[in-house]
């Protein structure tokens, strides 16, 4: 083991706690510029990578670990992922406009992945590989959503908004879909991979998808200008843009 558990962790911290500074100064610094408010979208940001650095500092001081029949697990480690996996989704959803049902749907299955996940890593054997099956099973039911339900259920009269929501979207998709394979290679499936080096590659994920996600998302903020008012049932219709008329038929995300 070159590196303990517990750098990692630190090193967790540290990048999720820098990766909070960026969405919080761009929220002081272009809402007093335009004089417009966007906090629900910069406040969403900083709650990914502020939840994570808390998480990561309880991991870094041994905080919840939780004896179980397969072992010591971190179910902070899970506590992080229930709060802010749903927190990307509703940027997503704060960009794509797609109805609430839509959305409570996407966030709803990705509530279940993470329980599957916590039940499968306490638990041995058939039954913890049976739980993981029902995770990667509800997996794919959340890749089908954001990948097709989510851009045909929104549209967007500006090219830039549905450019940062595609970034966004392609950047979790990828990501996320490597979670489960880490799981499958570490002590919780195969035990191909040592703690040390299962800490170091969560790390990596984490700080990738969601301080990664954060950076591009603050660098894409002037799509926000772009976005309309919401709707009361939670979509929004689509902004003209240089002119346009407003009768001109919206363009669907998916037709990308």
């Amino acid at each position: 083991m070159i590196v303990d558990t517990t750098v990692w962790a630190w090193l967790g911290f540290v990048a999720m706690a820098a990766g909070t500074v960026a969405p919080l100064w761009a929220w002081i610094a272009q809402d007093a510029a335009s004089g417009e408010s966007h906090a629900k979208y910069y406040l969403t940001l900083a709650g990914v990578t502020g939840v994570a650095a808390l998480a990561y500092l309880a991991m870094a001081l041994g905080v919840g670990v939780v004896s179980t029949p397969a072992g010591d697990l971190e179910i902070v480690r899970y506590a992080d992922w229930l709060v802010t996996t749903p927190l990307l989704l509703l940027y997503l959803g704060l960009l794509a406009r797609p109805s609430r049902a839509v959305l409570a749907g996407l966030i709803g299955v990705d509530v279940v992945i993470i329980a599957a996940g916590i039940a499968a890593s306490a638990t041995t054997g058939t039954l913890s590989w049976a739980l993981f099956a029902v995770g990667g099973v509800a997996y794919l039911a959340l890749v089908y959503g954001l990948l097709v339900a989510l851009p045909r259920s929104a549209s967007a009269a500006d090219d830039r908004v549905r450019a940062v929501f595609g970034t966004l979207r392609n950047i979790t998709v990828v990501l996320w879909t490597l979670y489960p394979v880490v799981w499958a290679l570490a002590p919780t499936g195969l035990e191909l991979l040592t703690p040390a080096t299962e800490m170091l590659v969560f790390v990596y994920l984490d700080v990738v998808s969601k301080v990664g996600f954060v950076v591009v998302a603050v660098a894409g903020a002037d799509a926000l200008a772009h976005l309309g008012p919401d709707a009361a049932d939670g979509s929004a219709e689509p902004v003209a843009a240089d002119g346009a008329d407003d009768t001109e038929r919206p363009t669907v995300l998916a037709d990308d």
